[in-house]
């Protein structure tokens, strides 16, 4: 939102949608969903925030997507509220509620980075996002600490450790925008050289690759975390390992996690609006979930009593 409104005059409507695209992803994929649950116990201040950023964003987009943004707008402001502009394109450009926290953005950066490596570890391990884990660790994200709880809850790990004393591989590439153009096609052959661990640190930043002294912005150096038994993904100097390994505890926790989602998504197929309440009764065979989870998953289905089927 804040790139597309610095002004119209400096933006293709094109970029302004992929800019629009990528806040909604930001709202839906972040922000909703790890609110659910406030939104489940009607927190007014949750449902405020979504409020006010998706009006916010009909009027930063009303010039570029004017009748679905003035649709928009009459059943989320023009109906509901007294002495609102009738119309999205009277309601005038809107202004920051308060000043950017950068620190803030950054760390949130960071954190969604972790998370994106996290989740394409898993994906490498053949274990779904809903199964537990026992433990991760995180190197090259610093700023992503203070949010060491959020991530867990994400990525769905019990440990989670930011440790710069673990064991690396470091690995050099050249930075192609820049060494590119002066090199011309013998950069294959470099980057080849540097790959196969073949060339030489001049401990100055600078290293020869296949007879090229290259320059400290001439390369690229990253580091990834290297643990026995552990999948590790990596994005940029961030690497993220997790450990496969699964126990009983653990297995049982993410039966009942995809109970859960099973049971959300027929309350979805029966139309049950986002709060409704409902009664719940399970198979015999998830009766030792309820002996651990019983209120874990009533809560998160929205039940108001759950038991054990007769037959």
């Amino acid at each position: 939102i804040e790139e597309a409104a610095r002004g119209f005059e400096r933006l293709r409507t094109d970029e302004v949608i992929i800019s629009f695209g990528s806040y909604l992803d930001d709202l839906s994929n972040w922000y909703i969903r790890r609110s659910r649950r406030r939104f489940y116990d009607f927190d007014e201040a949750a449902f405020r925030t979504l409020w006010v950023g998706v009006v916010t964003a009909l009027r930063i987009v009303s010039p570029v997507m004017p009748f679905l943004t003035e649709h928009l707008w009459s059943n989320l402001v023009a109906g509901p509220c007294e002495d609102a502009p009738e119309s999205v394109h009277l309601a005038g450009w809107p202004r920051a509620p308060a000043p950017i926290d950068e620190d803030l953005l950054n760390e949130m950066a960071a954190v969604r980075q972790v998370v994106e490596a996290g989740r394409r570890a898993r994906m490498e391990a053949n274990i779904k996002l809903r199964q537990p884990l026992r433990r991760v660790v995180v190197r090259g994200a610093d700023l992503a600490a203070a949010h060491a709880a959020e991530i867990s809850e994400v990525l769905r790990v019990k440990e989670i450790r930011f440790a710069e004393d673990t064991t690396v591989e470091g690995t050099v590439k050249p930075t192609f925008p820049v060494a590119g153009p002066r090199l011309g096609p013998k950069i294959k052959e470099v980057a080849a050289a540097l790959a196969s661990g073949d060339y030489e640190d001049l401990g100055d930043g600078r290293v020869v690759a296949a007879g090229e002294t290259l320059g400290p912005d001439e390369v690229l150096r990253t580091e990834k975390v290297v643990l026995e038994g552990w999948v590790v993904a990596h994005d940029g100097n961030v690497s993220v390992a997790i450990d496969p390994s699964l126990d009983e505890e653990l297995i049982l926790e993410g039966r009942a996690l995809e109970l859960i989602r099973s049971l959300n998504e027929q309350r979805k197929q029966e139309d049950l609006a986002l709060t409704d309440r409902i009664t719940l009764s399970l198979p015999q065979e998830h009766s030792d979930l309820l002996d651990v989870y019983r209120d874990w998953i009533a809560a998160a289905v929205l039940a108001t009593s759950l038991g054990i089927a007769d037959d």
